[in-house]
């Protein structure tokens, strides 16, 4: 039997020996085949689309969208769902877009900034 156990619980709570070795070695088998950096980017860009959805809420639909969020089903899959059925491409332009899409949207609607 396979636990699962996130890689940072490593880092946030004790674990018996055996179990941190299994996390560990897990995690060092991950950053070998480049599996955590692709992880990352996926949730970098999923954030960027959380963060967009949960903004255009608050503003009532008024704003700009980044491109990868055109087509995205929000009801039926994710933000990560939808993320990884875009491109390399896509998912590189999202999370480099996401950056200045933020600062354009703040200058746009300073309320956002003591929405909440």
């Amino acid at each position: 039997m396979h636990l699962e156990i996130p890689t940072m619980a490593v880092e946030k709570m004790e674990l018996p020996p055996g179990m941190r070795r299994r996390v560990t070695m897990d995690a060092l088998t991950e950053l070998a085949q480049g599996g955590l950096t692709e992880r990352l980017r996926l949730e970098a860009a999923a954030r960027v689309l959380g963060t967009a959805r949960h903004a255009l809420e608050m503003a009532d639909g008024e704003l700009p969208v980044p491109e990868a969020m055109v087509g995205w089903q929000r009801g039926l899959v994710t933000a990560r769902e939808h993320v990884e059925t875009l491109t390399p491409r896509q998912i590189d332009r999202l999370i480099e877009e996401g950056p200045r899409w933020a600062a354009a949207v703040l200058r746009s609607q300073p309320a956002l900034r003591w929405a909440a």
